[in-house]
């Protein structure tokens, strides 16, 4: 059995989606001088690898801690979609895999280089709303994406996190996929359970038999 840790190090200086608060991590004391060390923690509900809740954006939806935990934990597949030569996610790129109700499909683009840098880039490869509404249709589980956004900055109204979210799917954003094959896998996603929350950074491993 081997398994992939997918998350990403949460640090200070890491890179975060333009207008979301910088990560801040402090020591507040420390064993060698007050007997025990203590840290303050303080970044945004969507920091590095984290999972999306409906209320992100549906009015009324449900918050991370009501997620239900069999769309967190199961059956996954990567997809190795480093080769596409366009910028968004089409459904004729998920003609490789068995698209079904209950799936758990985690997008490998090529993203993930850009989360090793401290400049957010000015494009990246996102799922189009073609392929969120393909999915939709589908009633997966679970989408995922190897960069801090699953759709493309700036697009108005934000229909593929809407369409997604919705409909119930789980969106797990800022996946580390760079040294995972494609294929299938047993993932285990653990956002914390803030009450309501819209959004909570999540440890995530992929495990192979």
């Amino acid at each position: 059995m081997k398994i992939y840790d997918v998350s990403l190090p949460i640090k200070n200086d890491m890179l975060v989606w333009p207008g979301d608060q910088s990560v801040s991590i402090k020591q507040k004391t420390s064993v060698a001088n007050d007997g025990v060390k203590l840290s303050m923690f303080s970044f945004s509900s969507h920091t590095g690898t984290h999972v999306d809740a409906p209320n992100h954006f549906v009015k009324n939806g449900i918050g991370v801690d009501k997620i239900p935990p069999e769309k967190l934990f199961g059956e996954c597949v990567v997809l190795d979609l480093t080769k596409i030569d366009h910028q968004e996610i089409l459904p004729s790129d998920l003609k490789s895999t068995e698209v079904k109700k209950g799936a758990r499909i985690l997008f490998k683009t090529g993203n993930y280089k850009y989360l090793r840098g401290s400049k957010f880039p000015d494009s990246y490869i996102s799922l189009s709303l073609k392929a969120a509404e393909y999915l939709a249709s589908k009633e997966v589980y679970l989408v995922g994406i190897d960069f801090l956004g699953i759709e493309k900055q700036k697009n108005p109204g934000h229909p593929v996190h809407k369409t997604l979210l919705k409909n119930g799917i789980v969106n797990v954003e800022g996946l580390e996929l760079s040294n995972v094959p494609a294929g299938k896998y047993t993932i285990l996603c653990m956002p914390l359970k803030v009450v309501d929350a819209d959004g909570s950074p999540s440890r995530v491993f992929l495990i192979k038999d």
